[in-house]
């Protein structure tokens, strides 16, 4: 065990070392050289981190003092702008945070090892002690009754957060009160752009917001909705179901007011362009058909609505559909499905973007956050840049668990 811990204190010094370099180097070049391996570093001290923390309730002879602190601000350094936002907008916060790491570990082993041939490492007399105590186990099983369950309740939601950040390229967002969603607004020459991302089930109040849409100038919603005119599916579904075992509304409760224009019009010569109601935008869906779709994705969605047809809950279909999806989805079959869904519907509607652009001074585009990292690539390409970004709550999490209760 004495081993560990020292692997661990050194490794803990040596990630405060490189993030101080890396984070000087950042201000001072452009390409960081010292990044990767920074990063292989941390996750190194995050891995041994949580079965030390483990050990601590079990071997006695490990200095709680001494580790404890250096295990706490291994956890606190990604969690901190999770949790306080501002702070990442300080730039020189991982200089500071990477400053107080070296201290931290530096002064903590300086009062425990007063060996200054090894003053890295724990000394060998600190082990000699007797390995188990049941006082220890029971009063560290005590405390972490109360702390584990918070404490993996917030790293869940910080991993989940950082799986979705990265999947819609930030357009979604976990945070500790709540799921959020990001509209950002993109500029070239008198052209504005404003990507609102979307979800399909959430707060009323969030879908009334994004449906007020701010008009400047000739405006145009370019809204999601896949329509099915030739009745091809089966088991017809709505996310109402979802919406109300999580006590909240379904995406297709909410209605734009405006004038709703049929895609012809985007082709239409400049002197036939009509004009809507002033101060209201022109609503086009922007979506396409699902005869569009392949016999892989229909197979799919299908299922999607028998599943949840034949389940008195959401959770009873969810299960059951994983199960088939298990037996059924091949490989392929599921690459076929996300570009039918995704990268399929996108195209269709960039075609409708591009269109519009020549007529509107003002694209709204509220289409749903898996679709956004695509789509914002394709404005970033067509020249655009983005001028602002605002977040809206879309699931209260305190008041989702307690409509639930």
């Amino acid at each position: 065990m004495r081993s560990f811990a020292n692997l661990f204190l050194l490794l803990f010094l040596a990630d405060g070392s490189l993030s101080l370099l890396d984070e000087v180097a950042s201000l001072l070049f452009p390409v960081v050289p010292f990044s990767g391996f920074r990063t292989l570093v941390a996750n190194a001290v995050l891995l041994l981190a949580m079965p030390l923390y483990l050990s601590l309730g079990i071997d006695r002879r490990l200095p709680k003092a001494l580790l404890l602190p250096l295990i706490l601000f291994v956890f606190w350094c990604p969690l901190s702008t999770w949790i306080f936002p501002p702070l990442s907008e300080f730039r020189g916060y991982g200089l500071a945070m990477a400053a107080v790491q070296i201290a931290l570990g530096t002064f903590l082993l300086h009062r425990f090892n007063k060996n200054r041939e090894a003053p890295l490492t724990l000394p060998r007399e600190m082990f000699d002690a007797p390995f188990f105590s049941l006082r220890n186990t029971l009063g560290f099983s005590a405390v972490n009754l109360f702390v584990l369950p918070v404490a993996l309740a917030t790293l869940a939601l910080f991993l989940a957060d950082s799986y979705v950040t990265a999947l819609t390229s930030g357009f979604m967002r976990v945070e500790k009160d709540g799921l959020y969603m990001i509209e950002r607004s993109y500029r070239r020459d008198d052209r504005t752009i404003r990507l609102a991302s979307m979800v399909h089930v959430g707060e009323k109040q969030y879908y009334d917001q994004v449906a007020r849409v701010v008009v400047s100038g000739k405006t145009v919603v370019l809204a999601e909705g896949v329509t099915d005119e030739k009745e091809l599916l089966r088991n017809k579904f709505d996310y109402g179901k979802v919406a109300g075992f999580l006590g909240l509304t379904s995406q297709e409760k909410m209605l734009f007011a405006g004038r709703v224009i049929d895609p012809r019009e985007l082709e239409a010569p400049r002197d036939k362009w009509k004009t809507g109601k002033a101060g209201t935008p022109d609503i086009l869906r922007a979506d396409v058909d699902l005869s569009a779709f392949r016999p892989e994705t229909m197979l799919f969605l299908d299922a999607v609505g028998r599943h949840l047809r034949e389940n008195s809950t959401v959770l009873e279909a969810t299960v059951e559909l994983n199960e088939w999806a298990e037996q059924n989805i091949t490989p392929q079959m599921y690459e076929i499905i996300m570009d039918d869904i995704l990268h399929r519907r996108n195209k269709v509607l960039l075609g409708h973007m591009d269109k519009a652009l020549q007529r509107y001074d003002t694209v709204v585009v509220p289409w749903g956050a898996l679709h956004m990292k695509e789509i914002e690539a394709e404005v970033l390409k067509r020249g655009f840049v983005l001028q602002e970004e605002r977040k809206r709550m879309s699931v209260d999490f305190g008041r989702m668990l307690a409509g639930r209760r």
